[in-house]
């Protein structure tokens, strides 16, 4: 089923992060970050990184076509300390569409929305073993090209929260034409559950580090499954919770005529389905774990 997801995040010196590091992993390469004299090396996981591409305003110079060169000269030309370094644009792409398709589809995406307003965006396409997340990464400068170099000021409307917004408009457009022009029938949407009327709780995202510790054993049930299971049994007995707040009661025949009998009846029913929402994630856990592939990490 297709999904969407548009996550847009910078990744800023004083968060200990480095952009060099970011491409390296990002493109599946081995880059020398010359500012902290350190070698990233991620070449091991190619396998995952189907396909990179620098895409460049034009009259772009030579040094930014080249992933090395590019993170490097923004990492030299930050002094702060606290620099805002890049940023990232995370996309998922539909597994209804074939790599070419998914890969066609974010190019021309990123060159429309991203370099067309002056900036530099390099693009990779990631497709782990299981074929389940497959998904893109765009790492894009904060800083437009002012001749053989990066421009003095960055441009604040870059930073502006209707971009953002409209970036998840035209991404939702952009799969959704594709999803057509494929011949499929899924369409995703970008709105919010609230927008959209679906009377459920947002499940939180598990992310890369309660994964990791997962599957490195360092913690057995991170918190964030904990969060994650809890919120899809929440959702299982949302109706019935929300009969109990409006009314008093679950209008249901064979329930019992008082309400300690009902009250009873509907405690043994969130426990029965709280207990089916919590089998049902650890299987797909341990399968997964079976399978030794679990989900990609993330950097």
């Amino acid at each position: 089923m297709a999904i969407f997801r548009l996550e847009a995040k910078i990744i800023s010196r004083g968060s200990g992060h480095s952009a060099v590091a970011a491409a390296a992993y990002r493109t599946g390469t081995k880059i020398r970050d010359e500012r902290a004299d350190k070698i990233h090396d991620y070449s091991c996981r190619t396998k995952g990184v189907v396909e990179s591409v620098i895409l460049r305003p034009d009259n772009s110079p030579e040094w930014t076509a080249h992933t090395a060169s590019l993170w490097n000269a923004v990492e030299l030309g930050e002094k702060r300390k606290d620099a805002q370094l890049s940023r990232e644009i995370i996309l998922a792409v539909p597994r209804e569409l074939s790599s070419k398709e998914q890969w066609q589809l974010a190019v021309a995406w990123a060159q429309g929305e991203l370099v067309s307003k002056g900036m530099i965006a390099e693009v990779s396409l990631h497709n782990p073993k299981s074929g389940k997340n497959p998904h893109v990464h765009i790492l894009a400068t904060m800083r437009t090209i002012d001749g053989d170099k990066f421009s003095a000021k960055k441009p604040r409307e870059w930073n502006a929260k209707s971009l953002l917004i409209h970036w998840r408009e035209s991404w939702c457009d952009a799969e959704n034409a594709a999803l057509e022009k494929a011949g499929r029938p899924e369409r995703v949407d970008h709105r919010s559950l609230k927008d959209r009327g679906i009377d459920q709780i947002p499940q939180p995202k598990i992310g890369k580090e309660a994964v990791g510790m997962k599957q490195r054993g360092v913690v057995e049930d991170p918190e964030r499954f904990k969060a994650v299971r809890e919120v899809k049994m929440m959702n299982a007995v949302r109706g019935m919770m929300k009969a109990v707040f409006k009314r008093g009661e679950v209008a249901q025949v064979g329930m019992g005529d008082t309400w300690w009998e009902k009250s009873i009846t509907f405690m043994s029913r969130i426990r029965e389905q709280a207990a089916s929402v919590v089998k049902d994630s650890w299987r797909q856990l341990v399968d997964k774990s079976r399978k030794k592939d679990g989900p990609e990490i993330e950097m």
